[in-house]
């Protein structure tokens, strides 16, 4: 499983530089690339996702979303990514509204693809969504897969708010992580 860590890692690495780039490019008006890059930043979010969802679950034992849910999942991923993520989460917020208002108002289309606007526009989420991906996946790297999901000593998974087993009652033993 680590190795599967370590490709979402760079997978999501490479997204993220993919996207930095495109954003950099579309600041200065420069259409990046033909559409066949824009599906694929796009819809390459998906895979990588589904593999950071079953990650996030591992780690928080199946339960229902917590209101740590990002510091939980973040507790083994350097302290510069996890800030760099909660940035990228920021602008990706004030990039839409920046976007949201500047194409509402100019009112013009593209004709033949994807204008430099939209690259803009879509490419703040792309930062935001891949740079999570690698800091989710880093983070549960660090920690290492065994150290992800506690059990109790029946070989239940358990939250890791719990002290008691859900399904059985045993007391669970926690094991530290390398960290």
């Amino acid at each position: 499983m680590e190795a599967l860590l370590l490709l979402a890692m760079i997978y999501a690495a490479i997204g993220l530089l993919l996207s930095l780039c495109v954003h950099v490019l579309s600041i200065i008006g420069y259409q990046p690339a033909g559409p066949g890059l824009f599906f694929a930043l796009h819809v390459g979010i998906f895979p990588l996702w589904i593999f950071v969802v079953l990650i996030s679950l591992k780690m928080t034992g199946g339960s229902r979303p917590r209101k740590d849910f990002w510091k939980f999942v973040l507790r083994g991923c350097p302290v510069w990514l996890k800030y760099l993520t909660y940035g990228f989460f920021i602008y990706a917020v004030v990039n839409f509204l920046y976007f949201f208002v500047t194409t509402a108002t100019s009112g013009k289309a593209h004709a033949g693809g994807v204008s430099p606007s939209d690259w803009h526009g879509f490419s703040g989420h792309w930062m935001a969504f891949y740079c999570a991906g690698l800091a989710i996946s880093t983070s549960a790297y660090r920690i290492g897969w065994k150290y992800l999901a506690e059990k109790c000593p029946n070989g239940h998974d358990v939250s890791p708010d719990h002290d008691y087993c859900p399904t059985c009652g045993s007391k669970v033993a926690r094991e530290s992580s390398p960290l």
